[in-house]
Protein backbone atom coordinates (compact mmCIF):
# COMPACT_ATOMS: atom_id res chain seq x y z
CA UNK A 1 0.00 0.00 0.00
CA UNK A 2 1.46 3.35 -1.07
CA UNK A 3 1.05 6.48 1.03
CA UNK A 4 -0.54 9.43 -0.75
CA UNK A 5 1.38 12.21 0.93
CA UNK A 6 -0.04 15.71 1.12
CA UNK A 7 1.25 18.79 2.91
CA UNK A 8 -0.84 21.24 4.88
CA UNK A 9 0.91 24.57 5.49
CA UNK A 10 -0.35 26.57 8.47
CA UNK A 11 0.04 29.90 10.23
CA UNK A 12 -0.18 29.01 13.94
CA UNK A 13 -1.02 31.57 16.65
CA UNK A 14 -0.28 31.60 20.37
CA UNK A 15 2.99 29.65 20.46
CA UNK A 16 5.57 31.10 22.84
CA UNK A 17 8.06 28.31 23.58
CA UNK A 18 9.31 24.86 22.59
CA UNK A 19 6.76 23.29 24.95
CA UNK A 20 4.01 24.73 22.72
CA UNK A 21 5.67 23.13 19.70
CA UNK A 22 5.99 19.79 21.53
CA UNK A 23 2.31 19.91 22.58
CA UNK A 24 1.16 20.47 18.99
CA UNK A 25 3.42 17.71 17.65
CA UNK A 26 2.27 15.25 20.31
CA UNK A 27 -1.44 15.92 19.75
CA UNK A 28 -1.15 15.66 15.96
CA UNK A 29 0.97 12.52 16.19
CA UNK A 30 -1.99 10.78 17.84
CA UNK A 31 -3.92 11.01 14.55
CA UNK A 32 -3.65 8.01 12.26
CA UNK A 33 -2.24 9.14 8.94
CA UNK A 34 0.14 11.84 10.21
CA UNK A 35 3.55 11.31 8.63
CA UNK A 36 5.47 14.36 9.87
CA UNK A 37 4.90 17.63 11.73
CA UNK A 38 7.43 20.43 11.25
CA UNK A 39 6.94 23.67 13.21
CA UNK A 40 8.94 26.91 13.08
CA UNK A 41 8.29 28.60 16.43
CA UNK A 42 9.83 31.96 15.51
CA UNK A 43 7.94 32.29 12.23
CA UNK A 44 4.71 30.83 13.65
CA UNK A 45 4.47 28.40 10.75
CA UNK A 46 3.84 24.69 10.54
CA UNK A 47 3.81 22.01 7.87
CA UNK A 48 1.87 18.82 8.45
CA UNK A 49 2.60 15.92 6.11
CA UNK A 50 -0.16 13.32 6.04
CA UNK A 51 -1.55 10.37 4.12
CA UNK A 52 -4.60 11.67 2.26
CA UNK A 53 -6.03 8.14 2.02
CA UNK A 54 -6.40 8.11 5.83
CA UNK A 55 -6.82 11.75 6.85
CA UNK A 56 -7.94 15.08 5.38
CA UNK A 57 -7.21 18.75 6.11
CA UNK A 58 -10.52 19.29 7.88
CA UNK A 59 -9.83 16.45 10.34
CA UNK A 60 -6.35 17.83 11.04
CA UNK A 61 -7.64 21.35 11.66
CA UNK A 62 -10.28 19.99 14.08
CA UNK A 63 -7.53 18.49 16.27
CA UNK A 64 -7.27 19.67 19.87
CA UNK A 65 -3.86 21.20 19.05
CA UNK A 66 -5.59 23.93 17.08
CA UNK A 67 -8.13 24.62 19.83
CA UNK A 68 -5.12 25.50 22.00
CA UNK A 69 -3.14 27.20 19.23
CA UNK A 70 -5.41 28.57 16.49
CA UNK A 71 -4.21 27.85 12.96
CA UNK A 72 -5.19 28.91 9.49
CA UNK A 73 -4.34 27.23 6.23
CA UNK A 74 -1.83 29.01 4.00
CA UNK A 75 -2.10 28.84 0.22
CA UNK A 76 0.32 26.24 -1.18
Amino acid sequence: MVNRMEELKLKISGMSCQMCVKTIKNLLSELEGIINVDIDLEAGLGTVTYDEKILNEEEILKNEAFELYPAEKLAN
